[in-house]
């Protein structure tokens, strides 16, 4: 069995949690190395999923014959360690956001082109099995022309985390903040289902500007708030089709769908995560006499999980036919997304968009 050689770049919270058990149960993966400033991260991480490589730099690693490199480095380092494993010629899934500007993004897929490689990038909330079905029914004509969505992916922040594990300073620091660390995944979402948007409009301010850490090493300390952690998004995707999305660290907890959909026919619900049916659809069809919510049975449908992109992109390069469902040019198209809501936030205005996935 073909297998490509996998290094993974950042071995926190991330890494521990969801993307090295992932990868190392992947049929066609070969998880050789692990790669960390701290050095201990980095060991700890080799000896609990039988890594037989450890680096505490990236350049040493990319001399490897590590075939794709995983970024789960912060996101301000991302448009940086991406670029050098690229150049270096390995292909390369990076967690989100994998550039910090609409420019970083084009250099990066420029580089991929030129050589040939492959560039995946979260989220890859498109591969969900939840959203293939809202695709589906969407392209059906299950709830008629889509008026408007909203999404929430909004928490309190990962200082208030009750067992996070390393300083989390960087995620209210410039480059991070609720919009890429969370509004990412429902902008990929909403993209993914109705398409490129056209225009953006926000609302974004700094609404809690000090935060003290819950636990981990850094339990106690103060962290100044240096970048917005309340925004509010709307977006236009054409023929009066909207979405709303609340992207914030300031939301302790939520009750009801966390993605809805509206439409001329009805409407399509997300359920809350753990809820024993994680979709509902509303008809109101009077020639049928269909009225009402119906709860869809799923079935036995795969896994999913954040790991799910390094999955699929392996499946891209062994088979260069398939289609990258995690493109770079989609993500590039929610990096400008929200690059262009700050500003239209500060401006007070509704700003077009221009790329395109």
């Amino acid at each position: 069995m073909e297998k490509i050689n996998v290094g993974v770049l950042g071995c926190g919270v991330i890494a521990d949690s969801t993307y090295l058990p992932g990868i190392s149960l992947m049929s066609h993966a070969n998880l050789v190395a692990v790669c960390d400033l701290v050095e201990e991260r980095a060991t700890a991480a080799s000896a609990k999923y039988n890594v037989p490589h450890v680096y505490t730099d990236l350049e040493e690693m990319l001399m490897s014959d590590i075939d794709l490199v995983v970024n789960l480095t912060h996101i301000q380092a991302h448009f940086e360690t991406n670029l050098k494993a690229l150049q270096a010629g390995k292909h390369v899934y990076s967690e989100k956001t994998f550039a910090g500007n609409v420019a970083e993004a084009t250099i990066l897929i420029e580089e991929a082109q030129k050589r040939n490689l492959h560039l995946g990038a979260a989220a890859a909330t498109m591969l969900s099995p939840i959203n293939l079905k809202i695709k589906s029914l969407l392209e059906s004509g299950a709830i008629g022309k889509v008026t408007f969505a909203v999404a929430h992916h909004s928490h309190f922040g990962a200082a208030n985390f009750e067992h996070w594990t390393t300083d989390p300073t960087w995620f209210y620091q410039p480059g991070a903040g609720p919009l890429v660390d969370l509004g990412v995944y429902a902008l990929h979402s909403l993209t993914g289902l109705l398409g490129p948007a056209k225009a953006v409009c926000a609302l974004s301010g700094i609404s809690v500007p000090v935060r003290t850490v819950r636990s981990g090493p850094a339990k106690g300390k103060q962290i100044d708030v240096e970048i917005d952690d309340n925004t509010l998004i709307m977006l236009d995707f054409g023929q009066a089709t909207f979405a709303y999305i609340d992207s914030t660290y300031t939301v302790h907890a939520i009750k009801g769908p966390r993605m809805q959909f509206f439409g001329s026919n009805g409407a399509i619900a997300v359920n809350e995560r753990g809820a024993e049916h994680p979709l509902s659809v509303y008809q109101d069809d009077w020639k049928l006499g269909l009225k009402g919510w119906m709860d869809l049975e799923m079935g036995r449908t795969p896994p999913w999980t954040l790991s799910s992109g390094v999955e699929h992109l392996i499946d891209c390069i062994l088979d260069p036919s398939k289609e990258i469902v995690t493109s770079a040019e989609h993500a590039r198209h929610v990096i400008e997304i929200m690059d262009k809501a700050f500003i239209a936030a500060r401006e007070q205005r509704t700003i077009p968009l221009e790329t395109m996935f």
